[in-house]
C-alpha cells in the first residue's frame, strides 16, 4: 500500500491540531483570558487593577501591594467546569460519505493558589504567589469521519476486517489532551505617597501530553500505523514580568495601570507518529514555542473602604503572538500534500481581545462583605480560528459573578463564583486547518471538502473557595 498517500491527510495537520489543543485546555480554567485568580476577584468578575488589598496582587498589579499595610496570607482553589458542544457534518452525493457528530462534554479543572505579602519598610512591600493558571484533561472522543483518502477502512488501513466495517470509508477519530501551566511570582511595591510603583518577575512552567487515535466504526479496533503521541519535556520554563502603577487621586478615587509582558514557553518534547508502523522506527524530537501574549490593564476604583466600585479596561495582544505557530520535527515525517516535511505551521488566527469589567464590593457589617461583577470580552477567535480541538473554548464573552467574605478574628473565608453564558456558538470557516484535515482526497490534486461544516460552543462555571489571614 502507498503509505505516503495514506497519510496525506492523516498527518498533514496533526502538528497543527496539537497546537490548537494546547489552547483549548488552557481555557478550561481560563488560563489565557481570565483576569484574576483568587476568590475575592472571582466574585468581582476579575475586576482588580485599581482595587488592591489582596496578596495575589503581586501577580496582577504589584503596585497594589502597598495599599494594604502589614502581612497578608491567602490561599484557596478554583474548580472550573467547562460545558462544550461540538458539531460537524459531511454531506456528499455518495451516501457512504455522509455523517454527522454532536458531542457534549463537561470538563472539571481544579487549580490552587497561594500568596503572601509583607511590609519590609514603611514604603516597601514584598509579595510572592504560586498559582496554576491553566490546565485540564479532555478532548473529543471517537467522532465519526471519513478516511482521509476516501478509501474503505481495509484499503486505507491495510486491514482485513469483516464486511460492514472493513468495506466502509468511515472511521472514528479521538483526540485526548492533558496539560497545565503554573506560575511562581515574586514582586515588590514602593509607595511614594499618592503614587505606588510595583514590579514582579514571574516564572512559568508548562506541560502537555496529547494522543490522537483512529478506530474502526465500532470504536473497538484501533487502526495500526495511524496513531500519534506527543509529550513535552519537563524543562518547559520561561520568565515573564509585570509592571504596575497605582495613583491615589483623593480619598474616593484611585487610578491604576498594569502591564504583563509577553512570555515564550519552549514546549519541546518528543513525537511519535504512525504507531506500530515500521516506516517510523523511533520517536522523533519536536520543538516549538507557545507565546503567552502581553496584556495592558487600566483600572479605576471609586468609593470608601466599606463600599467600592472597580472598573477595568483590558487589552490583550493575541494577534501579534498567536496568529501562527511553527513546530519543527527532527525527522521529515510530517506528511503534506506536497510531500514529507520537517516543519509545520498552525494557522491559529487569534485576534486581539478587548474587555471591560465592573465590580462592586460592599462591607455590610464587621463580619460580612458581598461582591457582584460583570465583564464583557470580545472574542479572541472567530470562524477562521475555530477547530475541533479549540472547540468553543475561547468563547468567553459575557461573564456574571458574585461572592462574599465572612470575617472573624484575623481570618476571612472567601467565596466567588462566575458564569460565562449564554452559550456562544462559533461556526468554523472554510480553509482552516481543521477544515482541511477533514477533506477527502480523491486524487493527486482533487479534494472533496465542500460538504464539510462544523461549529462549537461552550460555557463556564468557575467556583473559588479561599481563606485570607492578616497579621496586623
Amino acid at each position: 500500500m502507498d503509505l505516503r498517500k495514506k497519510r496525506i491527510y492523516t498527518y498533514s495537520l496533526l502538528v497543527l491540531t496539537l497546537v490548537l489543543s494546547f489552547g483549548n485546555r488552557l481555557e478550561a480554567i481560563d488560563g489565557l483570558t481570565r483576569n484574576a485568580f483568587n476568590a475575592r476577584y472571582e466574585g468581582l468578575a476579575g475586576t482588580n487593577t485599581a482595587l488592591g488589598g489582596s496578596a495575589i496582587d503581586v501577580a496582577l498589579n504589584p503596585a497594589n501591594l502597598s495599599i494594604k499595610k502589614g502581612k497578608l496570607l491567602e490561599f484557596g482553589a478554583t474548580n472550573s467546569t467547562i460545558y462544550t458542544r461540538y458539531q460537524d457534518r459531511f454531506l456528499d452525493s455518495n451516501p457512504q460519505y455522509v455523517y454527522s457528530n454532536d458531542k457534549k462534554s463537561a470538563v472539571n479543572a481544579p487549580a490552587p493558589y497561594i500568596a503572601f505579602k509583607t511590609q519590609v519598610t514603611e514604603n516597601l512591600n514584598y509579595g510572592i504567589a504560586f498559582y496554576v493558571s491553566g490546565g485540564a484533561k479532555g478532548g473529543v472522543d471517537k467522532i465519526t469521519r471519513n478516511t482521509p483518502t476516501g478509501q474503505t477502512l481495509n484499503d486505507w488501513g491495510d486491514l482485513a476486517l469483516p464486511a460492514g466495517i472493513g468495506d466502509n470509508p468511515q472511521v472514528k477519530e479521538s483526540n485526548s489532551n492533558e496539560f497545565a501551566i503554573a506560575r511562581l511570582v515574586n514582586g515588590i511595591s514602593y509607595d511614594f505617597g499618592k503614587l505606588s510603583v510595583g514590579i514582579s518577575i514571574e516564572g512559568l512552567y508548562g506541560y502537555q501530553r496529547l494522543n490522537q487515535k483512529y478506530y474502526d466504526l465500532t470504536g473497538s479496533v484501533e487502526v495500526p500505523g495511524t496513531g500519534s503521541y506527543y509529550e513535552s519535556s519537563k524543562k518547559s520554563f520561561a520568565l515573564g514580568g509585570i509592571f504596575g502603577l497605582n495613583y491615589k487621586v483623593n480619598e474616593w478615587l484611585r487610578i491604576a495601570y498594569s502591564y504583563q509582558a509577553h512570555a515564550s514557553l519552549p514546549m519541546n518534547g518528543h513525537y511519535t507518529v504512525g504507531i506500530n508502523n515500521p516506516a517510523y522506527y523511533r520517536t522523533t524530537g519536536v520543538s516549538y514555542f507557545f507565546n503567552m501574549p502581553e496584556k495592558h490593564s487600566l483600572g479605576f476604583a471609586f468609593g470608601a473602604d466599606n463600599l467600592k466600585v472597580g472598573l477595568d479596561f483590558v487589552y490583550t495582544n493575541y494577534g501579534s503572538y498567536l496568529r501562527k505557530v511553527t513546530q519543527r520535527l527532527e525527522d521529515p515525517w510530517l506528511a503534506t500534500p506536497v510531500g514529507n516535511v520537517q516543519a509545520g505551521d498552525a494557522q491559529l488566527n487569534f485576534r486581539d481581545q478587548f474587555a471591560a469589567l465592573i465590580g462592586l464590593e460592599h462591607k455590610i457589617s464587621e463580619s460580612w462583605i458581598y461582591r457582584l461583577g460583570y465583564s464583557y470580552n470580545t472574542l479572541p477567535i472567530k470562524s477562521n480560528g475555530l477547530g475541533g480541538s479549540t472547540g468553543g473554548f475561547f468563547s468567553l464573552q459575557h461573564v456574571v459573578a458574585a461572592g462574599f467574605s465572612y470575617l472573624f478574628d484575623k481570618w476571612s473565608i472567601d467565596f466567588g463564583i462566575s458564569y460565562n453564558g449564554p452559550r456562544n456558538k462559533i461556526t468554523g470557516a472554510k480553509g482552516t486547518d481543521w477544515d482541511l484535515s477533514h477533506y477527502i482526497r480523491t486524487g493527486p490534486t482533487s479534494f472533496n471538502g465542500l460538504g464539510y461544516s462544523y461549529n462549537a460552543e461552550s460555557s463556564f462555571v468557575n467556583v473559588t473557595l479561599g481563606a485570607t489571614r492578616s497579621f496586623d
